[in-house]
């Protein structure tokens, strides 16, 4: 007797080897049987005629982390498929923090991962994950991020690292490791990472490999440009042998069009000499990010308090506007996301300059006014990529999926709820770039072996039963950067560790999610 049997489906089992017709039976939160299950009995019965049968799909590149605590049945991944969540990215999250580190996070990274109004009452990543496990629908994987080392030991403060300093990270990173982190990540074009040194990388790199875990890396693209940023990890993989992993990989920006044969091919030369390298990408030609990366480098140190007085006084206002004004960033591509209760909800949706053109004020004025009246909570789309770059680094086979997607704001990008169906309607089915196998092994076993998941990934007797049933010829992305929070259609069922978390199309509510670690 099975809790489950998924019968009659066309199983693609997440190795990109041809599908098969066949029958998956489910005990617990295993995967029991996968045959022809004549005779057999199971309390529940799904017929999966007409439909693929596939695991469940893991999100490389999240923001996900407090607003999955806050809105546990998480809707935007789950409704697409998505049964694991990569969170902790960009360097740029909660754990292991001291009280006052988190309040002061919190408050920081509003305008990127939110500020819900739940229990922040931990400190250490085994704490943190607890409030994960069990309590929420998708299953997450931990990174220890960047700024915890930093804001931990150093502080918010614009300076390299001392001796003591790269050892205490070190002890760090190790204890967040053995508590269930599977990796560590930077986003060195976010502060406090953005501080660091090759040498601390490397410091910090050679922990992580010595836990055999995988460093995940936003480059350093606005100090370097990103043929040096991508080659700056490069030299800390030739120096630790660390497993790394490129965030969101892409020749974004005019300045950058066209490189994306470029840039993999430093991802080919990497491998052939024998570094460990992979990278995600989104199906969009639009990034988005936080309001408050657009501020200069000065204005960081000490924290969101010191931001906010530099905003308000007259004379740093000046000097703000002046260093903006020198880096001209493409104001009509930048399009302002804020909550709708914001008091600037009048600029939800509409670019930088046409706000600035509607108040008769310089852009980088309107950028610092918005940022001292939300205090720090605003966000920004930016339409910087390309489609032809974009889908040839897609393409490439160490590409896994991500939506490195953003669920604050009235109008965030719709990655966020649109990306793996997208992948399969748009970029499979429609433009044929991708077979069914390979596009679901990009969003399956790839990244579960990227991370060390060695349960979960493929469709496999013994396995996890994280699985998704959709009709092939009905799934498809919704979501638009003018409504971006729209759920896909063609997704039918949705299992979470064995647990029907949709069914027939529908939430069931069930929240069966586990912070996972790497074997």
């Amino acid at each position: 007797m099975y809790d489950i049997l998924i019968c009659n489906g066309r199983i693609i089992d997440g190795s990109a080897t041809p599908w098969f017709y066949g029958d998956i039976g489910i005990k617990g939160d295993r995967i029991a049987f996968i045959g022809k299950a004549d005779g057999v009995c199971a309390r529940r019965v799904i017929d999966a005629y007409g439909r693929v049968v596939c695991p469940g799909f893991i999100d490389m590149h999240t923001h996900s982390d407090v607003m999955l605590l806050a809105n546990p049945t998480h809707e935007p991944k789950i409704m697409q498929g998505v049964t694991t969540e990569v969170i902790g990215v960009d360097g740029l999250s909660y754990a292991p923090l001291s009280s006052e580190n988190i309040e002061m996070m919190r408050r920081y990274l509003c305008g990127l991962n939110g500020n819900p109004d739940i229990e922040w009452n931990w400190n250490s990543v085994s704490e943190y994950l607890s409030r994960f496990d069990r309590q929420v629908a998708t299953n997450v994987v931990y990174l220890v991020p960047h700024n915890a080392l930093r804001l931990e030991t150093i502080g918010f403060v614009d300076r390299e690292a001392a001796a003591d300093d790269l050892k205490r990270m070190q002890e760090i990173c190790a204890r967040a490791m053995k508590e269930g982190a599977v990796g560590f990540s930077t986003g060195l074009d976010y502060f406090p990472c953005r501080y660091s040194n090759i040498e601390e990388l490397i410091a910090i790199c050679k922990t992580v490999a010595e836990h055999n875990g995988i460093s995940v890396w936003h480059v350093r693209m606005r100090d370097l440009g990103l043929i040096d940023a991508i080659n700056e990890v490069m030299q800390v993989g030739e120096a630790t042998r660390v497993k790394m992993h490129f965030s969101h990989y892409a020749a974004s920006g005019p300045e950058n069009k066209g490189m994306s044969k470029q840039i993999l091919e430093i991802i080919d030369r990497a491998r052939e000499k024998g570094l460990d390298v992979s990278f995600d990408a989104y199906p969009y030609i639009a990034s988005s990010t936080t309001l408050l990366i657009l501020l200069p480098r000065w204005v960081h140190e000490g924290g969101p308090d010191e931001i906010l007085k530099r905003l308000a006084d007259p004379e740093e206002r000046k000097k703000i506007c002046q260093d903006l004004q020198d880096h001209q960033l493409g104001w009509d591509k930048i399009f302002i996301n804020l909550e709708s209760t914001s008091r600037n909800r009048s600029y939800i949706g509409k670019s930088l300059l046409q706000v600035a053109e509607a108040a008769g004020k310089d852009m980088a004025e309107v950028l610092c006014d918005i940022l001292l009246e939300e205090e720090l909570n605003a966000g920004y789309v930016n339409f910087v990529g390309n489609e032809e770059d974009m889908r040839t680094i897609i393409g490439h086979p160490c590409h896994v999926s991500c939506s490195d997607g953003l669920l604050v704001g009235e109008k965030p990008n719709p990655r966020g709820w649109g990306t793996f169906p997208r992948f399969l309607s748009v970029y499979c089915r429609d433009l044929g770039l991708f077979s069914l196998e390979e596009i679901i092994r990009h969003m399956s076993a790839a990244p579960a072996q990227r991370l060390g998941l060695t349960d979960r990934g493929l469709i496999k007797v013994g396995l996890a039963a994280d699985l998704v049933v959709f009709d092939p010829e009905t799934i498809k992305d919704t979501a638009t950067f003018d409504e971006p929070r729209a759920n896909p259609v063609g997704v039918d069922y949705v299992l979470v560790n064995g647990a029907i978390t949709v069914d027939r199309g529908q939430h069931t509510g069930i929240l069966n999610g586990r912070a996972l670690m790497k074997d």
